[in-house]
């Protein structure tokens, strides 16, 4: 009995030495191009039409006291979700600024939002440090994350007037400029 089981395993052994000896020899990592990521396209509900923000969630303003989110209902908006402590977060937001002020031709208000984990201080700091000019809330309750987030930030958000949006899922600050530029002025084109 124990021959067989030894037979067994050698059989089974050899099969691997075969399959792996036609196997290219591992050279490090494998270094391909990126797959491209999918243009990004209108999130649609459960029904089936475009999904919509809603304006009426009510994330804490910090640059301005009196700013609320359901100021920009009815206007195009671009949403910066980010955080403040987020290196890729702060290395988009030159892009983004310079963007945002691009944009403002074609009647775009902009808007940046902070995850929860954030502090007021954090969130002030990164005002501060990167001379943030557009308004800022923090999303304390979750509730921008929770209907809208990805998971991964920063999230680019465009909305059109009737609210319906399309989501940057990843930045890149060579392409995803552009590609919102381009959305833009689809969107501001459009009647």
């Amino acid at each position: 009995m124990r021959h067989i089981q030894v037979i067994l395993a050698l059989f089974m052994l050899s099969g691997v030495a075969l399959k792996s000896a036609h196997a290219q020899p591992l050279r490090g990592p494998v270094q391909g191009p990126a797959a491209p990521e999918a243009p990004p396209t209108y999130e649609l509900d459960k029904k089936g039409k475009r999904a919509h923000i809603d304006f009426s969630l009510n994330p804490k303003p910090i640059s301005d006291a009196n700013l609320k989110f359901s100021h920009f209902a009815n206007r195009k908006l671009m949403i910066f979700y980010f955080s403040a402590k987020c290196p890729h977060c702060q290395h988009a937001y030159p892009f983004v600024q310079k963007l945002s002020d691009e944009i403002a031709a074609q009647g775009f208000s902009t808007v940046a939002i902070a995850i929860k984990y954030n502090t007021e201080d954090d969130i002030r700091s990164f005002i501060r440090d990167y001379q943030v000019h557009v308004p800022v809330m923090y999303d304390e309750d979750r509730t921008i994350g929770e209907n809208y987030g990805t998971g991964s930030i920063p999230l680019i958000i465009v909305v059109n007037e009737k609210g319906e949006y399309i989501r940057y899922k990843t930045f890149d600050s060579e392409q995803t400029p552009n590609q919102i530029k381009s959305e833009v002025a689809q969107l501001a084109s459009a009647k």
